[in-house]
């Protein structure tokens, strides 16, 4: 009997598990294995990526979404809480998206975030000695302050880091839900949308939930009986983290 694969991606994503011990992470080193495992299954014919995710650095994201894409076979984003950010460019990269009308869709965009605790730390008494082999090696090292120069030039930098990685989203966005130019402008300032207004935007084709996003996905593989193959426990199951390794062997 033919499949169709339930593939969950849950909470932040990241690229290397292994020393996360907990299940609200998504791997892509392990998305990516499992979506070469689906392409060469000769039964699974289609697959719904059950997607509550805010997102997370973008390299994993853009790995998980390149690797969704190579299946070759039909892709439903099922988003039942949430799907924004990095969460929202896994789901654009499947052929349909369905939502409840009380999810969360889009936060299309990029933050970055550089943290200084020098000041705090001059002010208990801890001083930090540093040294570099070049003058941006310590470029958002949290424990050095910059000089104003240098923050001005460290800015600029992530500005354009920033720039780059939004209009690779944007545009994987565009290319594959064939959004207007009014529609990106709109999402590109990073809000997110419930169901219904994200369906309006046009960046979810319906409102529903597992069983119509499983609906969806046997209509696009001309399928009428179908399993399910759920790799929920498979990805979610318990890691050992670098302390347990260190501590209790691996």
């Amino acid at each position: 009997m033919a499949s169709i694969a339930l593939v969950p991606i849950k909470g932040m994503v990241i690229s290397d598990k292994s020393y996360i011990p907990t299940r609200r992470t998504t791997s892509s080193d392990e998305i990516v294995q499992l979506m070469g495992e689906i392409k060469k299954s000769r039964r699974i014919k289609a697959l719904v990526l059950e997607i509550n995710s805010p997102g997370g650095t973008p390299f994993p994201c853009a790995e998980i979404a390149e690797a969704i894409k190579s299946v070759n076979k039909p892709a439903v984003a099922w988003v039942r809480e949430v799907a924004a950010s990095g969460g929202y460019w896994i789901a654009s990269s499947a052929d349909s998206i369905v939502a409840g009308s009380l999810s969360l869709v889009g936060s299309v965009g990029v933050a970055s975030i550089r943290p200084d605790f020098s000041e705090l730390l001059s002010k208990i008494g801890v001083d930090i000695d540093t040294m570099a082999s070049g003058a941006h090696k310590l470029f958002g090292y949290p424990f050095k302050s910059l000089t104003a120069e240098e923050k001005q030039e460290d800015r600029e930098r992530r500005e354009e880091e920033i720039n780059a990685i939004q209009q690779s989203f944007l545009g994987e966005i565009k290319g594959k839900r064939h959004l207007t130019k009014e529609v990106i402008d709109e999402i590109s300032s990073g809000k997110t949308y419930l169901g219904q207004e994200a369906q309006s935007l046009g960046l979810v084709d319906e409102l529903g939930g597992k069983e119509k996003a499983l609906e969806i996905a046997a209509k696009k593989a001309k399928i009428k009986r179908y399993r399910i193959v759920d790799y929920t426990k498979r990805l979610e199951r318990p890691r050992k983290g670098l302390l347990a390794r260190l501590l209790g062997g691996f």
